[in-house]
């Protein structure tokens, strides 16, 4: 404990000389600055990543240097991290910065081939530093670099640290925080496709699954493109909605692997298959704490060697029947009376592919009438193997008493797994067929004695001669019953029309028949003008028929006389019934015009006449929408 004191206290003296220093100390200018930038790799595979490090050293504490990426043109940033090293010294009395920048940088390449990074700028107190250019070499998709010669690595040279040994409560305290964190000889995303066999007889099953290798968080997985499965009949197992990873050591990394898919293959001829690349965009990064990022993975073609099946195949086998299977057959009911059905059973179930499965056929059995069998599939996956179950019904009807045997029917398969063929072979089954009751039989008798001795008697008709009458268009009454609903239609749709005319106030149809007064005025107007440009006619009529549309409105509709109004009587009127006043001030000046080119020795031009019919639809329109509006 003893020792323990005094080193703590050594250590605090240490700390106060520092701190004296840095008080007496001036501050050192910005002094000389080393940039170098390296890849983890010069050889990578197009699916993989390259880590660019850029190291900035400069030799005081208060320097930033404010860093400068290229467009990075053969590259996709998608990864990026820093951290930083600040070390001193005492130097003839003085203390002595280093401080230190790491930046790292993960690159995607966009093509295979010779690519080139390009040099990285920084600048420092108007200083521009550079670092040289690298290149990396990019082999094609599914192509990996092949394995470097592992080295005695030399551990990294830290700067000296003055603190080491005072400080006992650390074990190194110049340590780099963030070393192995960033392994470059590892990918953060792998897209992997395995198969359980490679070597596979046709019809036998192989299990294929995508598997996606992880060290960096996964957020989703977008774009997926599974590969083409030419010469395969193809049954799906897996297909999470969701992800879901599990833990586990590759090659002594821990990763996350997240299946993608699993299928069960099963090759349809023999010789070499190849199951093409499957693609994938990874989404990374977690919302808004941790920015997002998308990759491209592609995995590696497979290939596959399949196996002809052995040349002794026994007679009869099919090649559809490779699996492990198990035949079996019942019948239902196992006891009949003559001409009474029952149904024979065929089941076959077990592994393998069940569309090419093919079942034995029922041969002729004397005494039996079969008829044609129908067929029912369910298939299954248990354990990640495909097959399932077949049932062949088929109905037999004896024609005969007794005992009925139907043979053992047999079925060539051949098991992958044991490499083998095999026979698989049914339980004889016996029917037995009785005759009828003797109710049923004096039941049947007479009707089969009626049907051969001709008992039936025939139907017979009894024909008699028929004089057509008058048909009913012929007859005096038929086109006036015909023509009288439409005419009484038509008398209640006179009736009601007269009705609400004789009902109806005048001056509440002159009121609602305004504005289409009005307008057909304008209507009369417009034709006015319209013979004025073809025979050069006056427009004062022009003038006087607009005026009279306008006049006309205010009366019928706003009960507004215009004749014994001033312009100010009638502008505060229109105000009065809703109006507003840039309406009724614009059809005050309207109508100031109309009358001053009634009166005014001079004739108007045809664009002006046309200009105030352009106004006058507007003033009309506005004034019976403001009336609507009023009304509702």
């Amino acid at each position: 404990m003893s020792a323990l004191r005094s080193r703590i206290s050594g250590f605090s003296i240490a700390v106060g000389v520092f701190a004296t220093a840095l008080g007496a100390a001036p501050a050192r200018a910005a002094g000389d600055a080393e940039f170098t930038a390296s890849v983890d790799r010069e050889q990578i595979g197009l699916d993989d990543t390259v880590t660019l490090e850029l190291t900035m050293t400069v030799s005081n504490k208060g320097d930033n240097a404010d860093l400068r990426l290229p467009p990075f043109r053969d590259f996709d940033v998608v990864g990026r991290s820093s951290n930083e090293q600040v070390s001193f010294a005492f130097t003839n009395g003085a203390p002595s910065f280093r401080r230190t920048t790491q930046t790292r940088l993960t690159l995607s390449p966009h093509h295979a081939g010779q690519l080139i990074i390009e040099p990285v700028h920084a600048s420092l107190h108007g200083q521009m530093l550079s670092t040289q250019q690298l290149s990396v070499q990019v082999l094609p998709a599914g192509q990996s670099p092949p394995p470097r010669p592992r080295q005695q690595q030399q551990p990294p040279q830290r700067p000296p640290n003055p603190f080491a040994g005072l400080d006992p409560f650390a074990d190194d305290p110049g340590a780099d925080p963030f070393a192995g964190m960033h392994a470059g000889n590892a990918k953060d995303f792998t897209l992997k496709s395995v198969v359980d066999n490679e070597h596979p007889f046709v019809g036998q099953q192989v299990t294929w699954s995508l598997l996606l290798l992880a060290r960096s968080n996964v957020s989703s997985i977008d774009k997926l493109g599974l590969p083409k499965t030419d010469g395969f009949w193809t049954e799906e197992i897996e297909a999470p909605q969701q992800l879901s990873g599990e833990q586990r050591v590759v090659d002594g990394v821990p990763m996350t692997v997240f299946l993608i898919r699993r299928r069960a293959l099963f090759p349809l001829r023999a010789g070499r298959t190849q199951i093409d690349a499957a693609e994938v965009e990874v989404i990374s990064g977690m919302g808004m704490l941790f920015s997002r990022s998308s990759v491209k993975r592609s995995s590696a073609a497979i290939t596959l060697d399949v196996q002809a099946l052995p040349p002794d195949a026994p007679a009869g086998f099919d090649p559809g029947n490779v699996g492990q299977w198990q035949l079996s057959a019942a019948l239902d009911p196992p006891s009949v009376t003559v001409g009474q059905p029952s149904t024979l059973r065929l089941v076959a179930s077990g592994r393998g592919n069940l569309r090419d499965l093919q079942l034995p056929k029922l041969p002729a059995i004397p005494g039996l009438r079969a008829y044609d069998a129908t067929s029912n599939d369910k298939t299954s996956l248990e354990q990640g193997h495909a097959g399932g179950q077949r049932t062949i019904e088929q109905l037999l009807v004896p024609e005969r008493t007794g005992s009925l045997e139907i043979p053992a029917l047999t079925m060539e398969v051949f098991d992958p797994t044991t490499r083998e063929y095999r026979t698989l072979r049914t339980q004889p089954q016996h029917l037995t067929v009785t005759a009828g009751s003797a109710t049923q039989g004096a039941s049947q008798q007479p009707a089969q004695n009626l049907l051969q001795a001709g008992g039936m008697r025939p139907i017979r008709l009894k024909l008699e001669r028929a004089s057509p009458g008058i048909p009913p268009w012929r007859r005096l009454w038929f086109w006036p019953a015909l023509l009288l609903p439409p005419i009484f239609f038509l008398f209640l749709l006179a009736a009601d029309r007269m009705r609400r005319t004789l009902s109806s106030d005048p001056a509440d149809r002159r009121v609602k028949q305004a504005a289409s007064a009005a307008k057909a005025r304008l209507r009369g107007a417009e034709k006015l003008l319209a013979q004025q440009k073809t025979d050069g006619s006056a427009g004062i009529e022009f003038y006087a028929e607009v005026s009279r549309a306008l006049s006309g409105y205010l009366a019928d509709k706003q009960k507004i006389s215009t004749a014994g109004l001033t312009r100010e009587e009638l502008g505060r009127a229109l105000v009065e019934k809703g109006h507003s006043r840039v309406t009724a001030d614009k059809l005050i000046a309207l109508l100031d015009a109309c009358d001053q080119a009634r009166f005014s020795p001079g004739a108007e031009s045809a664009a002006a006449q046309e200009a105030v019919l352009q106004r006058a639809d507007t003033v009309l329109s506005a004034l019976d929408g403001s009336q609507k509006e009023g009304a509702s």
